[in-house]
């Protein structure tokens, strides 16, 4: 499946994005063009 998210050149936060869910979120916004910052505790 394959959509266009329009978040090419956005910027984005996503906490708790270095495991699991949160870092399959991070590849999904980044593949997207989206400038990703990942933290975790």
């Amino acid at each position: 499946m394959s959509f266009d998210l329009q978040l090419a050149n956005r910027r984005v936060l996503v906490t708790g994005g270095t495991r699991g869910v949160g870092a399959a979120v991070v590849g999904t916004l980044c593949d997207a063009g989206a400038r990703v910052v990942a933290t975790a505790r």
